[in-house]
C-alpha cells in the first residue's frame, strides 16, 4: 500500500462529481476554499483500489477518492483531483499545484519536515507474486537475488532499499529492485513475468484477484504497517484543522465506516 513519492508529472485535472451546498457543510471551510467552491488533490490515480481512473469514463475512483469527496463535503464545497505522479506529489503541492494530497501517502517523520498530516487509515504490507509460483517470504532478507517490483518514491522501495544494502553488508546478492513509476506499473512487471515478486499492500492482492482470478498470492506474513494521511503545507493549518474536523465528523455520523465497508477496508479504519 501503495505508502509514497521528486519528478513532477501532472496527467491533468480530473473532476469528481460529488456536489455538496453550503448548507450541508458541518466543518468551517478556510475562506480560500470556500471562495473557489472545492479543494484541488494531488493524487496519482494509478494505486487501485486507493485510487485510479474508471476504464470506461476515466473518472477518478476508489478508497481515497470517496474519502476526499466526504472530507470536502463537510466544508460544503466539492473534490477535485489532479492526477500526479507519486513521487511528485509533495513537489506538487509546495508549488501550488494543489491544496492537498491524498493518495495512500505514509506518514513518515521525513515528510512531516514538509507537511502536516491528518491520518485515516493503516496500509498492511506483503509480497505478492504470480500463484504457480511455489516461494514463500519471511523478511525481505529472502528476496536476496530476486527481482523486485515496487514504485518509486514508496516507503516500501525505501524498506527494500535497506534490506538490499544490509543484503550487500553480509557478502549476500542484492535485490534486484525494479523501481516503477506508479504502483500499477509495478504491478504489471509482475503479471507480465518481469519480476519475480511484487512488494504493495495486502489490499492490493485482494482486489487484483477479483480482477483476475487465481493469478496471485500473498507470499509473505503482513511485513509492515503503515499509517496513511492526508497531507496539507504547514502553512495552512486552517485547512488541516478543517480536514481533522470533517474526518471526525464522518466517524461521528456512521460515513467513514461506510466508505471503509465499501472498499473492503474496514481492518484499515482508524478510530
Amino acid at each position: 500500500m501503495n505508502s509514497r513519492r521528486l519528478a513532477l508529472g501532472a496527467a491533468g485535472i480530473v473532476l469528481c462529481g460529488f456536489l455538496a451546498t453550503a448548507a450541508q457543510a458541518d466543518v468551517a471551510a478556510p475562506e480560500k476554499i470556500k471562495a473557489a467552491g472545492k479543494v484541488v488533490f494531488c493524487t496519482e490515480l494509478a494505486y487501485p483500489p486507493w485510487e485510479m481512473l474508471n476504464p470506461e469514463t476515466q473518472a477518478p475512483e476508489g478508497f481515497d477518492i470517496d474519502i476526499a469527496a466526504a472530507l470536502a463535503k463537510t466544508m460544503g464545497v466539492t473534490s477535485e483531483h489532479k492526477n500526479i505522479s507519486f513521487d511528485g506529489l509533495i513537489p506538487a503541492l509546495q508549488a501550488g499545484q494543489c491544496d492537498a494530497i491524498i493518495s495512500g501517502l505514509a506518514d513518515k517523520p521525513e515528510r512531516r519536515e514538509a507537511v502536516d498530516f491528518v491520518n485515516y487509515a493503516v496500509s498492511g504490507n506483503a509480497l505478492i507474486t504470480r500463484a504457480e509460483n511455489p516461494a514463500t517470504f519471511k523478511t525481505l532478507e529472502d528476496l536476496s537475488g530476486l527481482k523486485v517490483s515496487v514504485a518509486v518514491g514508496s516507503a516500501l522501495e525505501g524498506e527494500l532499499k535497506k534490506a538490499s544494502d544490509a543484503l550487500k553488508a553480509a557478502g549476500k546478492p542484492e535485490i534486484n529492485i525494479l523501481s516503477l513509476q506508479s504502483g500499477t506499473d509495478a504491478f504489471q512487471q509482475l503479471t507480465a513475468g518481469l519480476a519475480d515478486v511484487y512488494f504493495g499492500s495486502t489490499d492490493q492482492a485482494g482486489y487484483f484477484n477479483k480482477q483476475k482470478p487465481g493469478l496471485l498470492k500473498l507470499a509473505s506474513p503482513q511485513l509492515f504497517s503503515l499509517t496513511i494521511g492526508l497531507a496539507t503545507l504547514k502553512k495552512d493549518k486552517d485547512l488541516h484543522d478543517a480536514f481533522d474536523g470533517g474526518l471526525k465528523e464522518l466517524k461521528s455520523s456512521g460515513e467513514y465506516k461506510k466508505i471503509l465497508a465499501n472498499w473492503g477496508f474496514e481492518a484499515m479504519g482508524l478510530e
